[in-house]
């Protein structure tokens, strides 16, 4: 027995007899008085509601008065995950839906949007950020919901020095060519260096993308062999080959920020120093200068 009360059937009925035991076909069924038992007709939607026993009554889904289905087939943010200033695109589609609208606790996307599209969303501040898609039709509105994790950048890692041995002087590379690094293009120039301790040029790579060459060349003032390295800490000599040199007459460093192979390569944004000695770069009883202030000739060239 199926009992069909209290659902709504849309189906061809009519009435067989003229009395209260008339049969009713329904469906190109004909049912037999005796196996009703009960019909009832609301009168505000003329809803038929009827019980039987031992027949079957299907719905009729083309029922113009049924409401149609929303749904909310995608809503995505990609990349789900970003750092902090960075952008992600969300993207969604629906069918059925008359309108949508999108809220976010990120302050970026609220309001208004189309049926089916795509935005662009910036986040400055780190956290987790959730987005609801509501959306709404015949049916009633449904929602979706998606988050995005906004981290914060690395912390850029510092550089602890350990203090050079021999004692030493800093100066800018500014303050030193009167130009900002990587500039000067070609130049030589003399520098003071105490006998037994070293000179340091700083300088800042910034976002440059380039390569050059540095060195110390022969000079008629004093003469002596040089030490000479590129090293995040002044005064320190302790580097690897390609950022050291030793010179008696010619080579030099070559560095990069270019990816320029087998030279020193200098990273993005960091801070470097250029540092000469007369000694061997540790012991200050070292120095091949046996004036007490000693002059090298310096020498950048940015091709």
């Amino acid at each position: 027995m199926r009992n069909l009360n209290g659902i709504k059937w849309v189906f061809a009925l009519a009435l067989i007899g003229g009395s209260a035991n008339a049969d009713i076909v329904i469906d190109n069924q004909l049912i037999p008085s005796n196996d009703i038992l009960s019909i009832i007709i609301l009168p505000n939607t003329g809803q038929i509601n009827i019980s039987t026993t031992g027949y079957t009554v299907t719905k009729d889904s083309t029922d113009p008065s049924d409401p149609v289905a929303v749904s909310i087939t995608s809503f995505s943010a990609s990349p789900s995950t970003i750092t902090e200033g960075g952008s992600t695109t969300v993207s969604w589609s629906t069918q059925n839906a008359d309108s949508c609208a999108v809220s976010d606790n990120a302050d970026q996307l609220n309001g208004p949007v189309e049926v089916s599209g795509s935005a662009i969303l910036t986040i400055a501040t780190a956290g987790n950020y959730t987005l609801t898609l509501t959306c709404q039709g015949s049916s009633g509105p449904v929602s979706r919901t998606i988050s995005i994790a906004v981290n914060a950048p690395a912390p850029t890692p510092t550089t602890t020095c350990t203090a050079s041995p021999l004692s030493g002087v800093t100066k800018s590379w500014n303050g030193f060519w009167g130009l900002n690094f990587p500039l000067p293009g070609y130049a030589n120039k003399n520098a003071t260096i105490a006998r037994s301790g070293y000179l340091a040029l700083k300088f800042e790579t910034g976002s440059i993308v380039d390569n050059g060459y540095l060195a110390t060349v022969g000079n008629t003032i004093t003469s002596g062999v040089r030490k000479g390295s590129i090293s995040e800490c002044p005064g320190d000599f302790k580097v690897t080959r390609a950022c050291s040199h030793v010179w008696g007459i010619g080579g030099g460093i070559s560095w990069a920020t270019d990816g320029t192979a087998n030279v020193c390569q200098l990273k993005p944004n960091t801070t470097y120093y250029f540092n000469i000695t007369f000694t061997d770069g540790f012991d200050p009883k070292s120095s091949t200068c046996t004036s007490s202030n000693c002059i090298a000739t310096i020498q950048h060239v940015n091709p």
